[in-house]
């Protein structure tokens, strides 16, 4: 189980599994939540099931709409720490961004933070240094 469940009937622990509860907790409909957020309800049916990976921007909007973190709603902890490529992904992903726009957020190209996140560069001491912020969020959890 994870670290943030107010739901106490998780019975699938995915990530479609955690929309679903978070959703029902709101005692909504998947209609509702489409309302909510503009996504379609086979969008949400899709991630529900399991059969579509919610892309970071959609997780926000859900996340925001079901007051939950993106981080569950993305089974994030579930991720590997072992390498800082996997600890910066992680990090992007916690906080909910794509690759454009956390590497915008850091002022590099996408390639950079792809090399980054693949452990085939590491970065530069400024840039670790911005990371660090992201990094130490998830690791205090």
């Amino acid at each position: 189980m994870t670290s943030y469940s107010p739901f106490l009937d998780i019975k699938d622990d995915t990530s479609g599994g955690r929309l679903r509860a978070a959703r029902i907790a709101k005692h909504m409909y998947l209609i509702d939540l489409a309302s909510i957020t503009g996504l379609c309800t086979r969008t949400i049916g899709l991630v529900e099931s399991n059969k579509q990976i919610a892309s970071p921007p959609t997780l926000r909007l859900l996340s925001k709409a079901l007051d939950v973190p993106i981080s569950f709603l993305g089974c994030f902890e579930q991720l590997p720490e072992a390498t800082l490529g996997n600890r910066i992904t992680k990090a992007r992903l916690y906080h909910g961004y794509s690759k454009r726009e956390f590497a915008k957020l850091l002022d590099v190209d996408v390639k950079s933070l792809y090399n980054w996140e693949n452990d085939r560069v590491v970065p530069a001491d400024p840039h670790l240094n911005l990371l660090a912020n992201y990094i130490d969020i998830i690791m205090k959890e």
